[in-house]
Parts: C-alpha cells; sequence; structure tokens
C-alpha cells in the first residue's frame, strides 16, 4: 500500500515541476505597471482557475460551460471594467449563442517560460460587445 501511494504522488507531483521553479504574485500587492506587464504576458490558464470560473455563476453559466469553456483573451480593464486590473476573458457555450464574463486575476505565476493565471476573482457578466477579445 505505502509502494502505491508513493506511485501515486509521483505521477501527481512530476508534471508540475515547473511550477516549483515560478514566482507566485498577488495582483493586489502589485503596481498597475506590473499588473500590465504580467497581464500582456498570461500564456496559460490553470485548471483550478477554469474551476473557479466554471462554479462562479448560476445554472445557465454552469450548463453552458459544461459545453464549452473558451478562454478569449486576457486583458487590462476596459469599460466597464476597473482599468488597473487584469481581466481573463471566457466565453461559455457556442459562439453565437454562449455567455460571457471577465474574472479579475488575483494570482499569477511567473516563470521564465511563460505566466500562468491561477486564481481569479470576481466575475462580471458582459454584454456581447463589452470587450473586443484580443487576438
Amino acid at each position: 500500500m505505502r509502494a502505491l501511494c508513493l506511485g501515486m504522488a509521483t505521477v501527481l507531483v512530476a508534471p508540475h515541476l515547473a511550477l516549483a521553479e515560478s514566482k507566485w504574485l498577488e495582483s493586489g500587492r502589485l503596481e498597475e505597471a506590473e499588473i500590465r506587464v504580467l497581464c500582456e504576458r498570461v500564456g496559460d490558464v490553470r485548471m483550478l482557475a477554469r474551476m473557479q470560473m466554471i462554479s462562479s455563476g448560476g445554472d445557465d453559466w454552469l450548463r453552458l460551460s459544461r459545453q464549452e469553456l473558451v478562454i478569449e483573451s486576457t486583458i487590462m480593464g476596459v469599460f466597464p471594467l476597473d482599468s488597473s486590473r487584469c481581466y481573463v476573458i471566457a466565453r461559455a457555450g457556442p459562439a453565437d449563442g454562449g455567455r460571457r464574463r471577465a474574472f479579475e486575476v488575483r494570482d499569477f505565476a511567473v516563470s521564465t517560460e511563460q505566466t500562468s493565471v491561477f486564481v481569479v476573482g470576481r466575475a462580471h457578466d458582459l454584454p456581447p460587445d463589452a470587450v473586443q477579445a484580443r487576438p
């Protein structure tokens, strides 16, 4: 039994060795200019953040996010969002009938290879044309 547990721990930890080399940065402790640089470098939204996105809304959002959850972009806030914060724009459901939400980034994980988002905060519903997705 002990060998089985150790084997499972190795499987669970080994794929995330790069995370051990990452620096965790809380957006609440950063200056706006620092947040802007990190927001522009985000290349990955990790599982915890995705799970927070899925569970953030009501039944309609949950149903749509089970169909499809697409990370459209990361941006510094534009109207109606706080311009000094970084947001992940996500769409749940099909492109023609889904809903979009903006999630404030709370924690970044930064390594030499990439910047990731692990923790998201408040969610904001967006009208379809409120924020244009960045390619």
